[in-house]
């Protein structure tokens, strides 16, 4: 009680004196609480609220940052990582760091709340102790990291400022873009402006913003569809959502949560969230080395997307088995279509990276687009982006460019255009195909999967770097069918997986990750990699 007396009394000698100035000090440790919190008192409302920071790289990587107004609402969210170590909350979008809600600095007590990431707590060394303080005022101070741009998020960290109807480019067809990406925001190296230039440089129609944990509040302008997104990060998994209205209501307990039954607890509440606000969940890198998907009771009928191909210019790195993790997740991607589902298979650069900045012994930097996914849509804007994504038209591709055009044939010689995700009809018996691949110095393999089966396909020449197969493929009398096409590369490289076209429907026999990930795990111990034993 004396300490709150005294605490007030030096409050109101510097409302008296017109000058605001706070500490507010933290100490981290591997035993740590996950949740700290502190306060502070903003005397009277002022233009500017300027908070510094004394914590550095690596260290940085363990904080997310919260902050919320005498009001409880919350006002910035952010992981600390790589910023310029100062946090600027103002009026308006070009004097707020990103993460924030530019408006009023009301006086009263506002509170910061600080999570200590689970995936590095454990790294700090035991008896280690790390300070964190952070110095408030309310000076007016440059803006390192503003947003800078349009303003998405309200006072309720909803996107009612967002019109996913807006055309941002007409005509029907396939649009390139990137659903796994990473700014300053979270642990990305880059600005929402760098890397938005950099999505333009790559000549992508839309970008995912994809941050751990936290959401984007606004972005730069840019002629690039940009959409805010999240990846929900934690000990058992990572996965992204998309076509988010706000931020997830559970989202902060995922950052408090360390337990992985209350995690289990905390993905099931998003997954209700998702349900109830149509917002699609996408499982990120499934086998990818410690942030593999671990949460085996998750019903695969809400799981919407797939991440099948996740930065394949990490995979040089011999300690993160990241070329058997992508493999491992493209066979998933067939175990799931095989039995009957319909999870949109997608890439994802997770670009964290400068373009400058290599993986030790990659063959590129990681950049937005490798790999690249198109989507099929009337129009691109964000509710076509959805949409396609919902009706698995999508293909994705690395470092190639692929032009194919199917036609479906029923017996009387009808004939009908489909694409990737499309379900074929009644009667239709064949499907026709001419498949156009440039940008392959060398032959590559191009091949079908029909129903679990590859079957190479021939594969000619048509002058430097482009190469084009076609034939027709008879669809048996069976319930259910589905045919895909892909191609490696001369040397097995993942070069192009495209998502199925199906037929029919089929009883599933797989109801939970766990299930078929305990199928896929017996079958590549034996090298069936191909689904020709499974029981249909």
């Amino acid at each position: 009680m004396r300490h709150k007396k005294r605490r007030r009394k030096l409050w109101m000698k510097r409302w008296k004196e017109n000058k605001m100035r706070e500490t507010v000090s933290f100490l981290m440790e591997r035993h740590s609480d996950v949740m700290q919190t502190g306060s502070f008192w903003l005397p009277s409302a002022c233009q500017n609220l300027s908070i510094e920071y004394n914590l550095k790289p690596p260290a940085t990587f363990l904080v997310f940052f919260l902050l919320k107004d005498p009001e409880g609402k919350l006002r910035f969210q952010k992981q600390l990582s790589y910023s310029t170590p100062i946090i600027v909350l103002g009026k308006s979008s070009t004097d707020t760091t990103i993460g924030g809600i530019p408006g009023e600095m009301m006086a009263g007590e506002w509170t910061i709340e600080i999570y200590l990431f689970s995936e590095y707590l454990e790294q700090i060394p035991e008896g280690e102790k790390l300070p964190l303080v952070f110095r408030i005022s309310d000076e007016k101070k440059e803006v390192p990291e503003t947003i800078d741009g349009d303003l998405w998020a309200d006072e309720t960290f909803g996107y009612s400022r967002l019109n996913k109807d807006r055309i941002w480019k007409e005509g029907t067809g396939w649009y390139k873009g990137d659903f796994h990406t990473h700014t300053q925001l979270s642990d990305g190296r880059e600005l929402p402006g760098e890397a938005g230039k950099k999505a333009q440089k790559m000549g992508l129609d839309f970008y995912m913003a994809t941050e751990h944990n936290v959401v984007h509040t606004g972005w730069p302008q840019t002629p690039v569809l940009v959409m805010p997104g999240v990846e929900i990060t934690t000990i058992i998994g990572h996965a992204n959502v998309f076509g988010l209205t706000r931020r997830p209501n559970h989202l902060t307990k995922i950052l408090r949560d360390k337990d992985r039954s209350l995690l289990k607890k905390d993905i099931r509440l998003i997954l209700e969230e998702c349900r109830e606000e149509g917002w699609l969940f996408s499982i990120n890198h499934p086998f990818l080395h410690i942030w593999k998907w671990l949460y085996d009771e998750i019903s695969l009928s809400d799981i919407s997307c797939l991440e099948i191909i996740n930065d394949p210019t990490y995979e040089a790195d011999p300690e993160a088995d990241a070329h058997e993790a992508n493999e491992k997740a493209v066979f998933l991607s067939d175990l799931l279509w095989e039995d009957g589902y319909r999870i949109c298979a997608i890439g994802g650069s997770d670009s964290h990276k400068k373009e400058e900045d290599w993986y030790p012994g990659a063959d590129g930097p990681s950049i937005p687009g490798d790999p690249a996914t198109f989507l099929y849509m009337e129009d691109l804007s964000e509710r076509h982006v959805l949409d396609a994504l919902q009706r698995c038209r999508s293909h994705v591709s690395r470092r190639c460019e692929i032009t194919c055009m199917l036609t479906a044939q029923k017996e009387d010689g009808t004939l009908r255009t489909v694409v990737f995700g499309d379900k074929l009809k009644d009667g239709e018996e064949e499907l026709s195909y001419k498949i156009i691949m440039r940008g392959q110095k060398d032959r590559p393999h191009l091949y079908y999967v029909r129903n679990g089966k590859r079957q190479e396909c021939d594969c000619v020449s048509q002058g430097e770097d482009c190469w084009t197969a076609e034939g027709s493929i008879s669809l048996s009398c069976e319930k259910y069918q589905w045919v895909r096409f892909g191609a490696e590369s001369a040397q097995g490289a993942f070069l192009w997986y495209a998502n199925p076209v199906s037929k029919g429907e089929k009883e599933h026999r797989f109801h939970t990750f766990g299930e078929v990930k305990g199928y896929l795990e017996e079958q590549w111990k034996s090298k069936e990699y191909y689904l020709t034993k499974m029981e249909r």
